[in-house]
């Protein structure tokens, strides 16, 4: 420190207290909360808070205490058939993915569910899904090749799709 201010004279000493005294002004000014500011930035879509009257506080509160207080929860059970209709989607997207394979394209008309499929040689193929009646729940059919005539593959895909709507039956959800 000596060799500093023997270097320094006066005014440089003070110029630099003043710079340092500057700094550290400014680097320790209390910053509001942004989140407390309720500033809105351009871009978003919500304000960060939202001011609510006094009829829609109410209904807030009226909901919180519909939540906690005499409302039935419904238990947590496996599907009652082993499966379930709503599984289907996931069902077959995974099937199709452990069969090597992959969804190209869904769609859902009446109690039908057709997923396209690209496989890895570019053939066509296809699962097809028709709602039932309980206990069965369901049927489902494959084809894959231009005639439908790679049968293993197509076995596979049914397969994994039976298996993975068993995996899915099996978590426990609201019923």
């Amino acid at each position: 420190m000596s060799n500093l201010s023997t270097v320094m004279n006066g005014k440089s000493k003070s110029a630099l207290v003043f710079a340092l005294l500057c700094v550290s002004m400014s680097g320790c000014q209390s910053k509001e909360n942004p989140v407390l500011s309720n500033q809105q930035f351009p871009g978003e879509k919500y304000p960060s808070n939202t001011l609510l009257d006094e009829s829609q506080r109410n209904d807030v509160v009226a909901i919180l205490h519909a939540s906690a207080f005499g409302t039935t929860t419904e238990p947590l059970t496996s599907a009652p058939n082993g499966v379930r209709w709503s599984d289907v989607a996931a069902a077959a997207s995974e099937a199709v993915k452990l069969a090597e394979m992959g969804v190209s394209r869904s769609t859902f008309e009446g109690n039908t569910w057709t997923f396209d499929i690209d496989t890895q040689g570019g053939e066509p193929a296809k699962l097809i899904v028709v709602r039932r009646p309980p206990p069965e729940m369901f049927f489902a059919t494959a084809t894959v090749g231009s005639f439908g005539e790679r049968y293993i593959e197509a076995e596979r895909i049914v397969r994994e799709f039976r298996l993975a709507m068993r995996r899915y039956g099996a978590i426990k959800r609201p019923s």
